[in-house]
């Protein structure tokens, strides 16, 4: 046990002595390293994207879902932005067609350059078909969605990135069945 602890103190004394920063001649006085990076400016911080979804054919359906972000350190950005969905089902006897919109809002924090988890709340203007008389009803619904995705860099200041959530309200006139994952693509382009 005295090995040890005599081992762990050698070896504590000698990384202290290999830490020691040797003094500067003038000309070494000051580097790029020691010269603290400038803040962007705000505007630099700011990106623009969002969502395209196009599906064609016995169901169509049509997402269009602009977003401005801004970045507020290399490990963290919020978004915020609205959606627009057409929906128009002919695989039955009668033809249906949805109308639905809405805003979200949503924070990233990275914990490699690459992958991120995200949590984002999202309410959707959402009309649904009942079989009565009326045929349809609109219903504001709320959405907590938990996940996570992988951020691609494409260029100086333009991401894409591939998301996974899952929505933890399951609110009754949600679209998704409890607990099904929902996919995106999105992308950001510096402003």
């Amino acid at each position: 046990m005295l090995k040890l602890i005599l081992s762990i103190a050698l070896l504590t004394i000698s990384l202290t002595f290999f830490g020691q920063e040797k003094e500067k001649t003038p000309e070494q006085a000051i580097t790029v390293e020691d010269i603290p990076e400038e803040k962007p400016p705000f505007k630099d911080k700011l990106y623009l994207g969002g969502n395209l979804g196009l599906t064609f054919g016995s169901y169509t359906n049509i997402v269009i879902a602009p977003m401005l972000g801004i970045r507020w350190s290399h490990r963290f950005r919020s978004e915020v932005g609205i959606e627009y969905n057409y929906t128009k089902d002919n695989r039955y006897d009668s033809s249906y067609s949805y109308n639905q919109y809405g805003g979200r809002i949503n924070s990233q924090v990275f914990f490699l350059k690459f992958l991120f988890a995200q949590v984002e709340f999202a309410g959707m203007s959402i009309e649904q078909y009942t079989g009565t008389d009326d045929g349809h009803e609109r219903n504001l619904v709320p959405f907590l969605y938990l996940g996570g995705g992988f951020s691609q860099q494409v260029a100086n200041r333009s991401y894409i990135s591939f998301r996974i959530m899952f929505d933890v309200l399951n609110n009754e006139n949600s679209p998704y069945p409890p607990g099904s994952p929902v996919y995106s693509v999105g992308f950001g382009i510096g402003i």
